[in-house]
């Protein structure tokens, strides 16, 4: 019997018991385990695929469709190589090019190692201030990432973490990393929790200041449960210039259209603040970092995906109809004025399946009252 055949054919039977109120049929022999090894291979559970396909006798009647995850398996447990080149403009003034090298494997079906290579250069940006250029502003770094993924047999459960490190040409190291536990347990619900220690790139001031933030937080999320998908998500941030923050946001999108052509709508909103303002009245920028004050928006959300065979596009976008924020010029000169504010986020991106191989470019706009963004990325992906 073909695993594709068996596979419809038990999914239908299992339906049409659940219609009627009964419990499932119990598979026979073998196919027990490869009806279940194919559902954890869907979630990414290779350690608990790995097992069921050793119960199976290589001359039983299911070997063969064994044989057929086992190919699959391999292959999601294959080493491979991802480059990419980065380029970020914002209003800062700032621009930023990066470009790293990464190697992913696993060491066992339970263990995923990542290591990667990567390196920064901040050219000169054209609307640099007098200030920013006379500073003895660090041009450059070169760093490293090491980082794991540990996802135990049948547990639903994702432990990550990783560790960087950044040289820069001032001759300082600098250290970040992150951790977070993701748990599966109620499925399709997701609970998270994690924390992070970022340094921040995008401003003239943080990279000659080597500007941190450490965050903690937690989010429950639902994917893609019959086309739906949403999150509730907090955050708490503290900065190493002794300033803190906080961040909640939700938000929920609906099938709308299904097929090669998908799309899906709804609805978001969040609310930020800093305790105190990091804007500049001299330069008109955040320095050496962006501070919402009394953020509050919400808006719709449309996320678009179009397949044409190997090919595929991605676009999402997030608007605010309504938001605000106090005004940080104003608070700079001791007056609490809160203004209308401007939230857009626009992301597209495109891929392209070469048979294993996948080239793919994003790209990535986020405006605010007093702070744009351009990000696009180049990135390829081979198997080794």
């Amino acid at each position: 019997m073909h695993l594709a055949a068996f596979a419809s054919c038990f999914v239908a039977a299992a339906a049409l018991a659940r219609a009627a109120g009964a419990a499932p049929p119990q598979l026979p022999g073998e196919w027990r385990h490869i009806a279940e090894a194919q559902e954890r291979l869907a979630v990414a559970d290779h350690a608990a695929v790995e097992d069921l396909l050793a119960r199976i006798p290589p001359g039983s009647e299911a070997a063969r469709d064994a044989g057929i995850l086992r190919g699959q398996l391999d292959a999601a447990l294959a080493p491979r190589l991802d480059l990419e080149t980065r380029a970020l403009a914002d209003t800062q003034p700032l621009d930023l090019l990066s470009q790293s090298a990464g190697l992913s494997f696993w060491p066992n079906a339970s263990l995923q190692l990542r290591l990667r290579a990567l390196g920064l250069w901040y050219p000169s940006a054209p609307g640099a201030t007098a200030e920013t250029r006379g500073r003895a502003t660090p041009a450059h770094a070169v760093g490293g990432l090491v980082g794991l993924l540990f996802r135990p047999a049948r547990a639903d459960l994702d432990v990550s973490a990783t560790g960087l490190g950044r040289v820069w040409a001032d001759g300082s190291a600098q250290a970040s990393g992150s951790g977070e536990i993701e748990g599966r347990w109620l499925s399709p619900l997701r609970l998270r929790a994690s924390a992070r220690r970022d340094e921040l790139l995008d401003t003239h001031a943080a990279i000659r200041e080597h500007a941190f933030v450490a965050a903690a937080g937690g989010a429950l999320a639902v994917a893609d449960w019959s086309g739906w998908s949403g999150e509730l998500r907090g955050e708490g941030r503290w900065y190493s210039d002794g300033n803190d923050g906080v961040l909640a946001c939700g938000w929920a999108v609906a099938p709308v259209l299904r097929g090669a052509l998908g799309l899906k709508a709804g609805w978001g909103a969040a609310w930020a603040d800093t305790s105190r303002s990091r804007w500049s009245l001299a330069t008109r920028t955040y320095a050496p970092y962006f501070t919402p004050l009394g953020l509050r928006r919400h808006g719709p959300i449309v996320v678009a995906a179009l397949s044409l065979g190997k090919l595929r596009f991605d676009a999402s976008g997030d608007v605010a109809v309504q938001a605000s924020e106090l005004d940080p010029t104003a608070l700079a000169w001791g007056v609490t004025s809160r203004v209308d504010s401007a939230h857009v986020d626009l992301r597209a991106g495109a891929s392209l399946d070469l048979g294993g191989a996948r080239v793919g470019a994003t790209y990535h706009h986020n405006q605010n009252l007093h702070y744009h963004v351009h990000d696009a990325a180049i990135r390829l992906e081979l198997p080794l």
